[in-house]
């Protein structure tokens, strides 16, 4: 799994590959709500780019709370989500959806 996870953070080191995964990962946050694979994605985009000492200087949020989220010992809110995504260089839109 390791492998794994060394490949994918760096192709998420690619601008165009992270957007692709980032828009990827919300999309089905709002079909599953499921929040620790959007923490997963967060993250694996995160330790592409900056290390968790980093990302924590650079987002205000401390240290000790990335690790917590990204561990899933913690709920983040609306706030620190967005926050971590704009850390990353991206912003969040809406797009209209059909309705069922």
């Amino acid at each position: 799994m390791r492998d794994y996870q060394d490949y994918l953070i760096k192709k998420l080191k690619d601008p165009d590959e992270a957007e692709a995964y980032l828009n990827a990962s919300l999309e089905a946050y709002m079909e599953d709500n499921d929040t620790k694979a959007l923490m997963l994605a967060l993250e694996h985009l995160a330790r592409a780019k900056y290390s968790v000492t980093e990302l924590s200087r650079i987002t205000g949020v401390s240290r000790q709370h990335v690790y917590r989220i990204f561990d899933n010992e913690s709920n983040p809110n609306f706030t620190t989500i967005s926050t971590i995504i704009k850390s990353l260089g991206f912003t969040l839109g809406a797009k209209r959806t059909q309705l069922a």
